[in-house]
């Protein structure tokens, strides 16, 4: 099957584009001992699938010739292209170069045109060259060369077996520059990407667990499917990714269009948004419709769900409480003892509804206990208001930081909930 060709299925009445595959290779002794940061494999991975790429593969590698090279040779395999960052610096330990020469069997050739760019770079900013730098413009043997105006490294192009090894610099800025002015265009022309586009819908669902969506949506998943769905789990919620290829946007809507609204019947209000959605912003927009202002009580969430809220650039929260300890909540209601149950937590939200002359009161409510493998707790959450109850109790365990955002999230999407119990 030849890559970067649209297929046609069976019907004929779809094309279906068969993505050429990629492995990302990063460069650099500092990058195995955490010294910085990997933010080029995240920005490569984002504008290859922009256009069709699929990263198959994501490999980090010391600043050591013979494992530079069998992780090339290894990645040329299993690929149909392979994008290499770092190791083209002036110093003894940059050995990208030297890599890729000896896997491909060709001796590295000195290129003048690209030391008079590296020495007018040098020349521009008021420095004379140091001679070390004068290794930066040698390059493959029959490889394309690649000049780089923002920076000392150019870069090239070394086809090995008809798979292209793009070796780039590791500086972000440089690699930026390069990979949006030369390497994308190269890339659509040589593996025929010009007439298609990937487009993204992201659903955000919140309530479930990975495994829920999964026994809920596996079939629609897939990743020879055109749309491809996926999931993407964070802290108490979850992303359902849904990528279409197609010629154009209006194509790629329509591919993606039923299997969001199977999607949508098939996890219903556990659904509270998407692409750009937040769960604070979906609660923010419920609660101005109404004109409902909030005040919330939390114990163990320490006041992320009021933090969520309040990084809205105009919120309807106008109160909040972070009161850790059990006694001082039971003071609250102004008794001697208080078993924490589904009652309690809706007398404590009308109760900090009232302090804070809101028109609707939140309580986040857990008291963790120690084991030795951290932390459990029973949580409640409640929300009152004119025409709204709503109480929700759960049981948890894990690190103080999982319990907290976990809780902070349940919280918010009971007072979501409600709201949308209310407004129905």
């Amino acid at each position: 099957m030849e890559v970067g060709k649209y297929l046609m299925t069976l019907n004929h009445s779809r094309q279906l584009f068969i993505s050429p595959t990629c492995e990302i290779i990063t460069i650099g002794s500092e990058l195995l001992l955490g010294q910085i940061m990997d933010t080029n494999t995240t920005y490569l991975a984002q504008e290859l699938g922009s256009i069709g790429i699929t990263i198959r593969f994501r490999t980090a590698v010391g600043d050591e010739l013979d494992e530079i090279v069998g992780v090339l040779k290894y990645a040329v395999e299993r690929c149909d292209m392979v994008i290499a960052t770092g190791g083209l610096g002036p110093t003894l330990d940059d050995l990208t170069r030297e890599a890729v020469a000896r896997m491909a069997g060709v001796e590295l050739e000195f290129r003048q045109d690209l030391m008079d760019q590296i020495e007018e770079i040098f020349r521009r900013a008021g420095y004379q060259m140091p001679d070390n730098n004068r290794r930066q413009a040698f390059v493959p043997a029959g490889s394309q060369a690649i000049s780089n105006p923002v920076g000392t490294a150019p870069g090239f192009i070394m086809e090995v077996n008809e798979r292209p090894i793009i070796c780039l610099p590791g500086v972000p800025r440089e690699l930026k520059y390069l990979m949006s002015r030369e390497i994308l265009p190269w890339l659509r022309k040589k593996f025929q990407l010009e007439d298609h586009r990937v487009t993204y819908k992201v659903l955000k669902s919140v309530g479930m667990g990975e495994s829920s969506v999964d026994r809920m949506i596996g079939d629609l998943m897939g990743s020879e499917k055109n749309p491809e769905v996926g999931l993407l789990a964070s802290m108490g919620e979850i992303k359902i990714r849904i990528t279409a290829t197609a010629r154009d946007g209006m194509e790629a809507q329509d591919l993606i269009r039923p299997v969001e609204d199977e999607i949508r019947s098939r996890l219903g209000e556990k659904i509270y948004g998407e692409d750009d959605d937040t769960l604070e912003g979906v609660i923010e927009t419920l609660l101005s419709k109404e004109s409902l202002t909030l005040a919330i009580l939390e114990t163990f969430s320490g006041g992320l769900a009021a933090q969520r809220m309040n990084q809205l650039p105009s919120n309807q929260l106008i109160e909040s409480h972070i009161i850790p300890h059990k006694e001082r909540v039971t003071q609250w209601l102004g008794r001697n003892h208080m078993e924490l149950d589904n009652d309690a937590s809706l007398n404590l939200a009308w109760r900090v509804k009232e302090m804070g002359n809101a028109g609707i009161g939140l309580a986040i409510l857990g008291f963790p206990e120690p084991t030795e493998k951290g932390y459990t707790m029973d949580g409640f959450t409640a929300v009152a208001g004119e025409g709204i109850e709503k109480s929700f109790s759960w049981r948890m365990g894990g690190d103080h930081y999982n319990l907290q955002h976990r809780g902070a999230v349940i919280g918010l999407n009971i007072l979501r909930l409600a709201l949308l119990e209310a407004k129905g």
